[in-house]
């Protein structure tokens, strides 16, 4: 009997999930209950001592577990403001400005405070510490440069040179999609030890259009040939879009919340509100939107939209649309583990075409029963085929996905390193 000739399968798409403050215990269950398909959590260094437990849980099963030292924040005065921000040890009295680090010792004393921590709460990798990027001669490209070597250096005097640096690359849209100046930043990057690169890039996420759909995944999947793993931060549901069409091969996403990124409430004046967290919103997965739960509760009133939009996977919810809203963590955490299963299960070639047609085509026929009961999910089924008509029309144009490197959570040495 002649051997078959197999398909090499390609290796599965990375999944980063941030918990919340109040996330840590639904995510220990899951965990416990062995459903969740993670790559690795990201994790506030605010609240460290709180996902004390989940950290320890996820080392011990080989999920990494990443440091935000919250830097991003920290160059800003509103983001200073930020609950705990202003605590952590590696903060001052004041915004971080370029001007602070530049010379060996600020620097190397961050670095110092940051690799400490990494070694004392057990992190796996942890995130450079950068900041927001406001032009391409933006003096902290130099500045965040130095700062990444000088961690590098940290981390490695303590031991821990198998920790991954993974670099945010964080910026407004109208930067990133700049053909002229992303050879700047590309060549920044290719000069880095570093083992990834995540783009948080403002404003973007669940709620952009399809024309910024469409920039995104043409300006990230530019990036490969920084040969090196690309994870989308807070692109919510645009971020399955994003891993079909090659762009990335990672995404991050927070628990019901987090779907977007925009930098805006950063650069302006600190408000005087008193911060809270907002209620876990209901995933309707079918549609890829969110519904706050009195929304929710309503939406599912009508017995048709408990049959058509309740959720059918009894590993998920057993009751269908009433565990839905009596657990939506856990739903929404499932659900979107799932997604990205779907999508990472197909080979590299075909993933376009089948979320075209797995989930934006269906999406966006429910989408129109949906808003019958439920008005405010017009604007979704808009922009849904709108998603449709775009990447569609890329599809038949003869689009190609790039192979995107897939993050492994391991160390990536290179010569230019």
């Amino acid at each position: 009997m002649r051997p078959r000739l197999l398909r090499p399968v390609d290796p599965p798409l990375a999944l980063y999930l941030r918990p919340g403050r109040n996330d840590h215990a639904k995510l220990l269950d899951l965990l416990s209950e062995e459903r969740l398909t993670v790559s690795g959590f990201m994790m506030d260094a605010c609240l460290t001592k709180r996902h004390e437990e989940l950290r320890r849980e996820a080392n011990a099963l080989s999920i990494e577990t990443i440091l935000d030292p919250r830097t991003v924040e920290l160059g800003t005065e509103t983001g200073l403001t930020r609950s705990g921000v202003a605590d952590l040890p590696w903060a001052g009295l004041e915004p971080h400005m370029p001007d602070d680090f530049a010379s060996a010792a600020p620097r190397d004393a961050l670095t110092n405070d940051v690799a400490a921590f990494v070694s004392d709460e057990h992190f796996s990798a942890v995130l450079a510490p950068t900041h927001l990027i406001v032009g391409a001669e933006s003096e902290w490209l130099e500045v965040d440069a130095k700062l990444t070597r000088s961690l590098r250096r940290a981390l490695d005097a303590r031991g821990l040179s198998a920790v991954p640096i993974y670099y945010p690359l964080c910026m407004s849209s109208t930067l990133f999609h700049d053909t002229a100046k992303r050879a700047t930043f590309m060549q920044h990057l290719r000069g880095l030890p570093i083992d990834a690169v995540w783009f948080r890039i403002s404003p973007f996420g669940s709620n952009s259009g399809p024309l910024a759909l469409k920039r995104y995944i043409e300006s990230a999947a530019s990036y490969n040939g920084v040969e090196l793993p690309l994870v989308a931060e807070h692109t919510g549901t645009a971020g399955i879009a994003l891993l079909a069409f090659g762009a990335v091969g990672g995404i991050e996403s927070g628990i019901t919340l987090g779907e977007q990124f925009d930098a805006g409430p950063l650069l302006r004046p600190p408000s005087n509100g008193t911060p809270f967290s907002p209620p876990p919103r209901v995933y309707l997965h079918d549609l890829g939107v969110f519904l706050a739960p009195k929304q929710a509760a309503k939406f599912f009133t009508p017995l048709q939209m408990r049959g058509f939009f309740g959720c059918k996977s009894t590993n998920c919810c057993r009751r269908g649309w009433a565990d839905m809203l009596a657990d939506p963590k856990r739903h929404f955490a499932l659900r979107r583990s799932a997604e990205v299963s779907r999508i990472s299960g197909a080979p590299s070639t075909v993933r376009p075409q089948l979320y075209l047609d797995r989930f934006l085509r269906p999406a966006t026929d429910a989408a129109l029963r949906a808003a019958k009961v439920e008005p405010a999910l017009n604007k979704a089924q808009k922009r849904l085929e709108g998603w449709r008509i775009t990447l569609g029309k890329m599809v038949a144009d003869g689009y190609v996905p790039p192979v995107a490197a897939i993050p492994s959570g391991r160390r990536i040495l290179r010569r230019s390193a």
